[in-house]
């Protein structure tokens, strides 16, 4: 499957916290999450927490198209609540790019059987 087959695209953020904020970190990005819920092309943005580092906070997007990744991403940083979020690193977020296909919570794309 090449990336012009489907159009969404997905990733994991895993962002580090200075030594102890990531309690911090992880409300700053659930309000990040709350001004997503508006963005346009955004299907998914989840806060997620591991038990195992309590520095670590991961988001889990969805977007319906890069460019609407973009312009989330473009947007100025106080309004997409990013501005919180910066100085509470450790160090750049880490990235894993994903291709979402479908399955609870999601809608498949289309031309894509979920039976494959």
């Amino acid at each position: 499957m090449t990336s012009s087959e489907n159009a969404r695209v997905g990733r994991y953020v895993r962002m580090v916290a200075v030594p102890g904020s990531g309690d911090e970190l992880a409300t700053n990005l659930l309000k990040v999450a709350e001004g997503m819920r508006t963005a346009p092309g955004c299907e998914l943005y989840i806060v997620n927490r591991t038990p195992d580092d309590e520095d670590a906070v991961w988001v889990t997007e969805v977007w319906a198209d890069e460019e609407s990744s973009e312009a989330a991403l473009n947007r100025d940083l106080g309004e997409a609540g990013l501005g919180s979020v910066l100085p509470l690193l450790a160090g750049p977020p880490e990235f894993i790019e994903l291709v979402p296909l479908g399955g609870p919570g999601l809608t498949a794309w289309p031309g894509f059987s979920q039976t494959r």
